[in-house]
């Protein structure tokens, strides 16, 4: 399938072939002018409109049928480090990691003013982001549900977990968290000890050879699995920081793609 293949969002596809569009929306938020930068990325898609609060990028892409917000995650070791020292505030039904909710609340009026620019309320709502970015999907998916919104999914990669098990639960619409065989940003623990966090939705675990892991097999006996089945092939694990990027969660969904 060629990379400029027109996004297609689908109900009736299964979420590997939705992650894989969903994905390169997440990427296209790193561009300070996606519509520009990834020009082919958006062939039949007559909106695109971005927002940006301190130390947040996001924008929202809208088609006919569908209204697609998606969030720039960080490279930025000094956000990292800021991320680690906050607690949890209350967040809907439940709690979520204060930095996070703060870089929500942070972008919040400029989210709305771009979903009513795409016209999101006649249209599908789905959320996406990587790294940080998708905390702050998740987060956002999680406010707009609470405040009556309807959004259609939610789908993350390579993402932190960022609320406890009470608002983890508390999704109407359906999630989706996508992680590379190596990325280790989506087993953060944040130091506490009080608070306990949770991952929500279901987890599509890519291996090596980009084979999706048995969802009933345990992370470990999973790479063991992919390792005999690629013998011969030259497939390694490409370590932490490969596995994280945004491009190798893009090319491992290629495959995976419906036509």
């Amino acid at each position: 399938m060629a990379a400029d293949t027109p996004i297609a969002l689908r109900t009736d596809a299964g979420p590997l072939a939705n992650a894989y569009h969903l994905a390169r929306i997440a990427r296209a938020a790193y561009s300070d002018d996606p519509a520009l930068t990834h020009a082919p990325l958006w062939i039949g898609v007559p909106a695109v409109s971005t927002f940006r609060a301190p130390r947040v990028f996001g924008l929202a892409a809208a088609n006919t049928e569908d209204v697609v917000v998606a969030f720039r995650g960080t490279h930025e070791d000094r956000e990292w480090v800021e991320a680690l020292a906050y607690g949890q505030t209350r967040w809907a039904a439940g709690r979520a990691h204060s930095g996070c909710a703060k870089l929500v609340e942070a972008a919040w009026t400029q989210l709305l003013a771009a979903l009513y620019d795409t016209g999101a309320a006649t249209r599908r709502l789905w959320l996406t982001g990587h790294s940080i970015g998708g905390a702050i999907a998740l987060l956002a998916a999680l406010r707009l549900e609470h405040e009556g919104f309807d959004v259609h999914a939610v789908t993350t990669f390579g993402t932190p977990a960022v609320m406890d098990r009470a608002a983890a639960s508390g999704f109407t619409c359906r999630v989706t968290r996508v992680v590379n065989n190596e990325d280790i940003v989506p087993n953060i623990s944040w130091p506490s000890l009080m608070d306990t966090y949770t991952h929500a939705g279901e987890r599509i675990l890519l291996t090596a050879s980009g084979r999706v892991a048995a969802g009933h097999h345990a992370d470990h006996l999973a790479r063991r699995i992919d390792r005999a089945h690629s013998i011969g092939q030259g497939v390694l694990p490409a370590g932490p920081l490969h596995d994280h990027r945004i491009e190798t969660y893009i090319e491992k969904l290629r495959h995976h793609a419906e036509p």
